[in-house]
C-alpha cells in the first residue's frame, strides 16, 4: 500500500545510514588497495631473468647438459634459445657460448678492432672470407651504412648455412657464397672497399693476390687479417708491406685457449692494411 506518515518520517534516516555504510565499505576497500599498492612498491616481484642471463648463471656441468655444442647447428640452437632478435644480443649469446666451449670465434677483444676498422672505412662493398658461425658477419653487418652490401665467403656448406641463419636472426642481411678463398675472385660482383680475412692462414697471401689480379682491391681498400702472429700467415705480412700497402699491427690475444695452444694464452695480432696507389 501507500507509505505511511511513520515510514516517510524514517526514510531519510535509513538512506543516510545506508550511505554511511557504503562510504565505510568504500573507504575500507580504498585502504586495502592502498596497503597492497604500498606493499607492492616496497617489495616488487623479482624480475624474471632473461634466457641469456639464466644460461650464464648455470654452473659448468648444468650448462653442458642443457646446451651441448657438438656441431654448428648446436650454436644456432643456442642463439635462438638465448638471444633476442638484434645484433648485440646475438653477439653476447655467441660470446657466452665461446666462453664455455673453446672455439675459433673472433671474440669481443678482436671484435672491437674489427668494429673500429669498419667504422673508419664505412664501406659500401664489404667482403669476408671465413665466416664460421656468423659472429664477424654480424659485427660487420650491424655497422654498414644504408645501402652497403656484405658478401661472406665460406668453404664449409654447414658453417655457411648456420652463419646465414645467425645473421638473419640478428635482423641483418648478407650474401653467402660457399667457396674456397681461391675461388671467390671469380664470384664477387665487383671491387670491394673492405675485406676481412679469417680463413685458412696459409692462403691469405695467395687469395689476396688473386683478388688484386682480378681488379677487386682498388687503392684505398682496407684489408683486415686475423691471426697474423699466432698461428701466423706465411708470406702475408711481407705482401702487405709498402709499396703495395700501408699496414699496422693491432695486438690482441689469440681468441681460444685449448689443446692447440698448450692450454695457455697466446699473443696474436690483426693486420690492418690500406691499399696504396700504384707508384
Amino acid at each position: 500500500g501507500a507509505p505511511t506518515r511513520e515510514t516517510t518520517r524514517f526514510l531519510p534516516r535509513m538512506l543516510l545510514g545506508l550511505l554511511v555504510v557504503a562510504v565505510g565499505e568504500a573507504t575500507s576497500v580504498s585502504r586495502s588497495w592502498l596497503l597492497k599498492a604500498a606493499a607492492a612498491s616496497a617489495f616488487p616481484p623479482a624480475a624474471q631473468a632473461s634466457p641469456l642471463s639464466a644460461a650464464r648463471a648455470l654452473d659448468a656441468s648444468a650448462f653442458y647438459v642443457e646446451h651441448p655444442y657438438t656441431c654448428a647447428e648446436d650454436a644456432l640452437r643456442f642463439v635462438e634459445a638465448t638471444a633476442e632478435r638484434r645484433p648485440e644480443s646475438v653477439l653476447a649469446s655467441l660470446d657466452l657460448l665461446a666462453e664455455r666451449y673453446p672455439m675459433y670465434q673472433l671474440g669481443a677483444t678482436k671484435g672491437r678492432i674489427l668494429d673500429d676498422a669498419v667504422r673508419a672505412r664505412r664501406p659500401r662493398a664489404a667482403v669476408e672470407i671465413g665466416s664460421f658461425l656468423g659472429y664477424s658477419a654480424v659485427r660487420v653487418g650491424r655497422l654498414l651504412p644504408p645501402g652497403a652490401s656484405l658478401v661472406c665467403v665460406e668453404a664449409s656448406p654447414e658453417f655457411a648455412r648456420v652463419a646465414e641463419r645467425v645473421v638473419r636472426y640478428a635482423g641483418l642481411s648478407a650474401e653467402f657464397v660457399v667457396a674456397k678463398g681461391s675461388e671467390c675472385a671469380a664470384l664477387l660482383p665487383g671491387p670491394l672497399d673492405f675485406l676481412f680475412l679469417d680463413h685458412a692462414k696459409d692462403a691469405y697471401a695467395s687469395d689476396l693476390i688473386a683478388l688484386e689480379d682480378a681488379g677487386l682491391v682498388p687503392p684505398g681498400a682496407v684489408v683486415l687479417a686475423d691471426n697474423v702472429v699466432y698461428p701466423g700467415a706465411p708470406d702475408y705480412l711481407e705482401h702487405v708491406s709498402p709499396p703495395r700497402y700501408e699496414t699496422r699491427l693491432c695486438p690482441a690475444p689469440f681468441e681460444s685457449v685449448g689443446w692447440e695452444t698448450g692450454w695457455k694464452s697466446r699473443d696474436d695480432a690483426m693486420a690492418l692494411s690500406t691499399r696504396l696507389p700504384a707508384s
